[in-house]
């Protein structure tokens, strides 16, 4: 609706030294850990913090001594007073106690600890490493930005589910060994356990196999991530991949495990494997792969069942289960399309030979062959949803990913099972529905909507959840390109789910989470991660009255926190500038300057916008909703690729879009801001259309009321033909409607199948 800034993340420890301040006269409590504990029970006195904690030589502890050294390094991250070690020093003393571990109700090992904060000194108590991983951590938390104590407390605290995890597809835009590392960090400082990682796909394979050095020399690269028009198939900035090696493999595993993170990888089959048979075509059941796509969606290359085939798999899994020590082996599964099984003489001989009459059953007897092979060497199979398609292989687990309804028949027929529904657990989708919002998909998984996620179906029975292994936050990377974005995306909706999986029914409460967030973000930021800031940023609507020289305002933030400070005069928000209380009558043109505050702690980045009569007007392409039938995606377009990209509302099968409640008595026409891409999602056997080489009657009609209602005006669109960026279309009349409308842009003629026409903003005309 108008153009919005924010003071970037540099501002943000400036907003948050409030807390620091308000601090000052309060020692910190548990209050600041997240997730929250199990149990917290408050004592007398504080802990004098300013001659920091000693330390007595633990050479007979080396979980202790390890667990020492890791609290030292959190502790320099946010510039708390160190640890001390050495008999002489009159500080407070840090001890570890040993205790005898017990496993846990539904397996797994014992992370519970004991913590216990008393004037004389702290005292973390646990039967494994990982307890006393945890109860540290839990006390950096305390310690973080203390203002030189903390208060006297008994924390008793252990996890609600084993699998606390993430997943990362490093394989359609991949990230660095560095951003995996920093990703580790951030999940053992939330109590996250489980890094789901996801290698190889369609549109690459990132994981070095030695014995067939082809899988990342031919299928980790492609041509480009989306061509600019001008570049055909060979873009200018080359091709676009890589891969990790062993080493820098082993060195992740390696680093997660001490920081109690067991690493999963996933290897895809039999479908998603274009880039595996586009290096070894011989896997496939199908001839003549035009080469490594650049494209997303679902493509219909499967391996076929040959013998040779499984030796393949068989043998790249075997280096993979050296890489990853631990018990799960993922091997995808999900939207294998069967039509090249269907059309493949041999394929269709074996499953003759073998009495199976559809293809889902063939499916089912792949992976039980593959899951006999690696229960062989002592791991555990696991499976998307799709796996229980045709019959579950005897030991599998699966990924619920289709809402839950798969867990839910996995844990009815005795099998264990892990939830990451779509709804709301893919961090994919965007979190909320501000204009400012990054690429993602629609609709909102929003903050709240992780946070209260129930991930006990109560169709279940008691025995039947204990088949719940936990919760998994996946963030898949087709429309998320960088590291920043990928953070973006991530955090801080993985702390939401970090307490949603550990803290007990109970001791969860979404209101108080967020007045814990604020410092969990400064410390977020103070290891150079840039958490999104969109539950607490403000937003702005303006709505026009009378003439259209003043306008209603309306100013909000998603999480609905503390209160709202505004200025119009062009002075910075203070805790002491005017509070929003409802409504607000304001001149136009203004500027209006605003910053939520819980308490004294300032939350989020100072909002500033420009409000004028066309602004009010004004709709990002995030403000409308698609027409009926059609499935949105905020993309932003590669070029520039060093500069701040467009960000468009994309919709693949009908190009509409809807302006709500459009007031005709105001305006007389509309520019809109357009772009187009190459058409580049796949769906299933059906090839990717083929551009044309003119194009000159596409347009966007305007319909009034529906998408079927009279055209109002058209705005031809060969000006924005395979054109980067927005382009700004030359403006169009509107007449023959007064009052309030809804609009529907839709366009027609398209002519050109090979092109994705984007919109970007529709700007009304003032009359």
């Amino acid at each position: 609706m108008k153009t919005i800034s924010r003071t970037k993340h540099a501002l943000l420890p400036v907003a948050f030294c409030s807390l620091s301040l308000f601090a000052t006269s309060q020692a910190q409590t548990a209050n600041s850990v997240i997730p929250a504990p199990a149990r917290v029970e408050a004592s007398s006195g504080t802990l004098d913090l300013r001659r920091g904690l000693a330390v007595r030589a633990t050479t007979s502890d080396v979980d202790a001594s390890s667990v020492t050294r890791y609290l030292q390094g959190l502790l320099a991250t946010t510039h708390t007073p160190a640890l001390l070690t050495g008999e002489k020093t009159k500080a407070p003393q840090l001890t570890f106690v040993h205790r005898e571990a017990h496993r846990p109700e539904k397996g797994g090992d014992d992370e519970s600890y004991a913590l216990d904060v008393t004037p004389a000194g702290v005292t973390i108590t646990a039967g494994s490493r990982a307890g006393y991983l945890y109860g540290a951590i839990s006390l950096w938390q305390m310690m973080a930005h203390a203002p030189g104590s903390i208060s006297a407390v008994h924390i008793e605290d252990g996890p609600r589910f084993r699998w606390r995890g993430i997943m990362l597809d490093s394989a359609r835009h991949m990230q660095s060994e560095q951003f995996i590392l920093q990703l580790l960090d951030y999940m053992a400082e939330h109590k996250l356990n489980t890094f789901h990682w996801h290698l190889t796909e369609d549109q690459g394979w990132r994981i070095e196999i030695k014995r067939y050095p082809k899988l990342t020399s031919v299928g980790g690269f492609r041509p480009q991530t989306m061509p600019p028009w001008q570049a055909g198939s060979n873009a200018p900035t080359g091709p676009y991949g890589g891969f990790y090696t062993q080493d820098q493999i082993r060195h992740v595993v390696a680093y997660a495990k001490e920081r109690n993170i067991t690493v999963v990888p996933e290897i895809e089959m039999p479908g998603h494997a274009t880039a595996a048979l586009v290096a070894y075509p011989e896997l496939g059941s199908a001839k003549g792969l035009p080469g490594m796509p650049v494209g997303w969606g679902i493509y219909p290359t499967l391996f076929n069942t040959d013998d040779a085939t499984f030796e393949f798999l068989q043998n790249v899994l075997t280096e993979v289960m050296d890489l990853f020590p631990g018990e799960y082996i993922h091997v995808g599964g999900d939207e294998a399309l069967k039509d090249q099984w269907k059309s493949n003489p041999t394929v269709q001989a074996k499953m003759k030979e073998l009495g199976i009459h559809d293809e889902d059953a063939m499916q089912s007897w792949f992976m039980g062959r593959m899951e006999k092979f690696i229960n062989a060497h002592g791991r555990r199979l696991v499976g998307w949803d799709e796996i229980l398609q045709g019959g579950l292989s005897p030991n599998a687990t699966v990924m619920s990913w289709r809402g839950i309804e798969g867990a839910v028949s996995a844990a009815k027929q005795g099998h264990d099972a892990i939830l990451t529904p779509n709804r709301p657990l893919y961090f994919n989708y965007r979190q909320s529905d501000a204009t400012d919002e990054t690429a993602g998909r629609d609709p909102v998984n929003s903050l709240a909507d992780v946070y209260n996620f129930k991930a006990l179906p109560a169709v279940l029975t008691t025995a039947e959840q204990a088949h719940v292994l936990g919760v998994q936050g996946s963030i898949w990377s087709e429309y998320v390109l960088t590291e920043d974005r990928v953070q973006h995306m991530l955090f801080p909706r993985a702390a939401a789910l970090a307490e949603m999986a550990w803290s007990p029914d109970g001791r969860r409460d979404y209101k108080d989470f967020l007045h814990r967030l604020p410092a969990d973000l400064q410390r977020t930021e103070d290891a150079g991660v840039k958490p999104a800031l969109s539950v607490f940023e403000v937003q702005a609507h303006a709505t026009p009255t009378g003439a259209g020289d003043h306008a209603s305002l309306q100013l909000a933030t998603q999480g609905n926190l503390g209160e709202i400070h505004y200025t119009l005069d062009g002075s910075p928000v203070k805790k002491t500038s005017p509070v929003f209380n409802g409504d607000l009558q304001i001149s136009l043109p203004s500027e209006v300057h605003a910053l939520a505050f819980d308490g004294t702690t300032a939350l989020g980045l100072p909002m500033t916008q420009k409000i004028t009569l066309a602004s009010t007007m004004r709709r990002d392409s995030r403000e409308l909703d698609a027409c009926t039938g059609s499935a949105g995606i905020q993309m932003e377009q590669d070029p520039p690729r060093n500069a701040e990209r467009p960000v468009f509302r994309v919709v693949y099968s009908n190009p509409c879009w809807i302006y709500r409640k459009a007031d005709l008595d105001r305006f007389n026409g509309v520019t809109l801001g357009m772009g187009s891409i190459p058409y580049i999602f796949r769906s299933g056997s059906r090839p990717m259309p083929a551009p044309i080489s003119t194009m000159t009657t596409a347009k966007v009609a305007v319909h009034v009321d529906s998408c079927k209602g009279p055209v109002l005006t058209t705005v031809p669109l060969a000006p924005a033909w395979r054109k980067d960026g927005v382009v700004t279309l030359p403006p169009a009349a509107i007449t023959g409607a007064a009052g309030v409308h809804d609009l529907c842009f839709a366009v027609e003629n398209t002519e050109d199948p090979g092109t994705v026409w984007l919109l970007n903003y529709i700007q009304p005309t003032p009359r």
